[in-house]
């Protein structure tokens, strides 16, 4: 948990309590989408031509399910307010101890669900858009 994910240069289980689940990392990972192909279909011609030389990948979206963990209700109600002001910064980048080469550059959109199962757990699901996949690497 501590040192499993960054947000921002900020060890997020140490200063909000939050820990990634397991279908987080999986969410990462997964291969950003190619632009659209440049294609022309012509009626003098059998089927189609695409061209795949310089295939471009594109932005994507996902969604990244957290918990955020306190032992207080009094500390879960400061982490949470801390983490919400965290995210109207609006910019993310978000590193995990997995992939220590590799920096994902997140834009917040949205905080789509929301639920506390118990008083100090509360489960989030961002949704984020990564603008540029290929701009990861640590600089």
């Amino acid at each position: 948990m501590k040192g499993e994910l960054y947000i921002n240069g900020i060890d997020a289980y140490d200063t909000w309590g939050i820990s990634m689940t397991d279908t987080s990392l999986s969410a990462l990972m997964t291969p950003a989408p190619n632009k659209e192909y440049i294609e022309n279909s012509s009626r003098l011609e059998h089927g189609k031509k695409v061209i795949t030389d310089n295939a471009k990948v594109d932005e994507r979206s996902l969604s990244l399910e957290i918990h955020l963990t306190a032992p207080t209700k009094e500390l879960f109600f400061e982490r949470y307010l801390s983490f919400c002001e965290e995210l109207k910064k609006g910019s993310l980048e978000i590193k995990t101890s997995y992939q220590k080469d590799l920096v994902y550059r997140m834009i917040y959109k949205s905080c789509s669900q929301f639920s506390q199962f118990m008083q100090g757990i509360g489960k989030f699901t961002l949704k984020l858009e990564e603008p540029n996949p290929e701009n990861r690497n640590l600089q």
